[in-house]
Formats: C-alpha cells, structure tokens, sequence
C-alpha cells in the first residue's frame, strides 16, 4: 500500500472513468497512459464493468507497463471479493463501514474508502488506513481538510466529486490538505478525443509538478 499511497501523492490527480465499451475504456486508459498518468481507477458503474476491468488488467502489463489500475465505487463484500481476485491494484469506495474495513483488513486488500464525515475518518484511522477518499468533496469545501486533519496526524485525505480539471482548483484543494484530487467527468469528457485527452493530461501534470 506504501508503493500506491507514494505513486498516488506523485502524481497528484486520479482520474476515475467508466464506459460500457472496452474499447472505448481500452483508449481512454491509453490517453491517459500517454499523458503521463500511472494510476487510475476504473469504476463500477455498470453491467460490463467487471469484464471489462478483468480485460483491462490483463492487457496492462504488456500495454502500459508500471500502471496501477484500482476499482471504485464498490459498496459491498461481494463487489470487493470480485475485483480483488480480479487483481485490482486498489479498491475505491463512496462509503465506509466496519464490515467492508475488516474484511479488507483480513483479505489484505488495499482499500481507499469514502468519508464524509470526522467518525467516518475515525473508523478508517483507527483501522490503520492511511487515505481516504473525501466525498462528496463540492460538499464539504475546499477547507474541510485543513479543518479535521490536525485530528488525524498521519491521515491523507483525497477529494473527489465536483473537483475541477484545472490547475487553480486542484491547487487550491492541494493547498488545503489534499494528497491527490480525484477527476472524473472534469477530466474525461464524453465528446472529447483521445488526443485532446492526452494534451490536456500532459499539461496539467506538467503545470503540477512545477509547483
């Protein structure tokens, strides 16, 4: 989990996606590849998400080599056996409960789970968790993490949903606490191209990592 949590903190965004079509998942993923991006999480959003983040996986290490492909919004036991034995890098969750903590714990699967609130902070903390994910993060303010973290020594916080693709919003949610921002339709637009994807990636890491 080390290795995820330092490649997630480098990398700064997280972009988050899912599309019926492998195909279309297939080139998106390679956009972003191109782009710079090493992490990215595929999201379980649909009927063929299972299929296709098992074809993904087995295409990336040939394909994009050194990518860390993680699952989200996985709310449940099932979902989270699922895309474990389908060697998902990481789990995402928009949730958290006791029950889905522990048997991460016990499977030993790299859980980053959703929180909204400080008690749902505190039951990841006290688990031994070291990020989570703030959402809905246009929900609770680009001052909300400075506000908890002081409570949470060691704790590193990710806001997704409603973060803008652009360079003043993710360094103002950097500014505030954040390890990393999660993107998703900011970033990933329906009726962009995959090179204009790939442009637009490149330079927003590019403007990140000058800072």
């Amino acid at each position: 989990m080390n290795v995820i949590l330092q490649k997630i903190k480098d990398q700064k965004i997280i972009p988050l996606f899912f599309n019926e079509s492998f195909e279309v998942s297939e080139n998106t993923v390679k956009a972003l590849y191109e782009g710079g991006i090493r992490v990215i999480e595929y999201t379980n959003r649909g009927i063929r998400a299972l299929e296709n983040f098992i074809k993904l996986k087995e295409i990336a290490a040939t394909k994009f080599p050194g990518l860390l492909l993680g699952i989200g919004t996985v709310k449940n036991i099932k979902e989270m056996d699922d895309y474990a034995n389908a060697n998902a890098d990481f789990i995402i969750t928009p949730v958290i409960n006791d029950e889905l903590i522990k048997h991460a714990v016990a499977k030993n699967i790299s859980l980053i789970p959703g929180c909204f609130t400080p008690s749902d902070v505190n039951l990841a903390y006290q688990n031994g968790l070291r990020l989570v994910k703030i959402f809905p993060a246009d929900a609770s303010g680009r001052n909300y993490i400075k506000s908890i973290q002081p409570v949470f020594p060691g704790m590193q916080f990710m806001p997704t949903g409603g973060v803008a693709a652009d360079f003043d919003d993710i360094t103002e949610w950097l500014k505030g606490g954040a390890m990393a921002v999660g993107l998703g339709s900011s970033l990933i637009k329906t009726d962009f191209t995959t090179e204009q994807l790939t442009e637009k990636v490149q330079n927003l890491l590019k403007q990140l990592n000058q800072n």
